[in-house]
């Protein structure tokens, strides 16, 4: 079979509406994985981000195929990937099982978070002892599953904590600073201003206001835009290649562990940020964070997987938590 290359559709509309060489472009990229050639944006571009706002109906991503010629070049970069991280065999069933997930919108968003905790952790079992080709059925059990209560029961006890949702998510956006450049500052500091504290007074935070702060933003970009995280964290799947970010360094569980971490600091940034301001804002604020986190290196994500492991809140119990929080 032809070696596939996937793009998201949004990615030729900008091509052709830019009328420029997307591999030429510091907001585009084209790597090999496991299983594909892929395109992927970066958000780091304001246009990329109007695109995802634009868009209200699920993302969408097309296939093509490569030449044989080109296959000559691809192919052993692919088959090394395999080798080195066997899980990657399975790389389009567990995408498949993401994709389902994080686009199924009969859920809130924080609940496709938990029904994503709860596949990932059984994935992440399965390879664990060495039984990575149940795989497979488990993906097509899971996907095919029409009434999901049962599986959210599996959460029934967990309770928001905003307190901790606050505090990591602030943690991560202040330690983006550091490499930030661009606007990423002032935006820190609007983020600072209405919370009502300075960068050395974080446990002096108006918890009060947070929380009203916090049930702007569920109204706002949970249920009114909720198109506009979703399509953040599904395109976040294909740039960071979620669940294989930084493979042979980080297990399919730790890269949900990133994952979470990464969707809670966007939540604190919107929820922080964005009251009073517009359209406009949220496009540039992503933007700037995406920026800055680009510019952190690969290195960050596992020093993040790293520090919720030291601090015992890689369980997913926490991880739910912060999800719903």
């Amino acid at each position: 079979m032809p070696f596939p290359v996937i793009s998201p559709a949004f990615y030729n509309e900008l091509v052709e509406d830019e009328k420029i060489n997307p591999e030429n472009a510091d907001y585009c990229d084209v790597y090999i994985s496991a299983a594909a050639l892929e395109y992927v944006m970066y958000l780091s571009e304001v246009k990329v981000v109007k695109k995802l706002m634009e868009s209200s109906a699920p993302l969408e991503f097309k296939m093509a195929y490569l030449s044989e010629e080109h296959e000559k070049t691809v192919l052993p970069v692919s088959h090394k990937i395999i080798n080195e991280n066997p899980v990657t065999e399975y790389y389009w069933q567990i995408r498949v099982l993401m994709m389902n997930t994080l686009q199924n919108r009969n859920f809130s968003f924080e609940k496709r978070m938990l029904l994503l905790n709860y596949a990932l952790k059984k994935i992440n079992g399965m390879v664990s002892k060495d039984q990575p080709e149940l795989i497979p059925d488990f993906v097509n059990e899971f996907t095919r599953i029409k009434d999901y209560s049962e599986t959210l029961t599996y959460f029934s006890r967990v309770r928001s904590a905003a307190k901790f949702s606050l505090a990591d998510g602030i943690s991560l956006l202040k330690s983006l600073s550091k490499n930030a450049g661009r606007n990423y500052g002032a935006i820190m500091e609007a983020i600072y201003k209405n919370l009502e504290i300075t960068p050395d007074t974080l446990n002096k935070i108006n918890f009060q206001n947070y929380l009203k702060l916090r049930d702007c933003f569920t109204e706002e970009y949970l249920h009114k835009k909720a198109h506009y995280i979703e399509n953040i964290m599904v395109n976040y799947v294909w740039t960071y290649s979620i669940p294989f970010a930084c493979p042979g360094r980080l297990s399919v569980w730790d890269n949900y562990i990133f994952f979470c971490s990464l969707y809670n600091a966007l939540k604190v940034l919107i929820t922080c940020y964005m009251p009073g301001k517009a359209s406009e804002d949220f496009a540039n604020a992503i933007a700037e964070f995406d920026n800055a986190l680009r510019k952190s290196g690969g290195n960050l994500i596992i020093k993040l997987v790293e520090a919720v492991k030291s601090a015992g809140q890689d369980n997913n119990g926490d991880l739910a938590i912060l999800a719903i929080s």
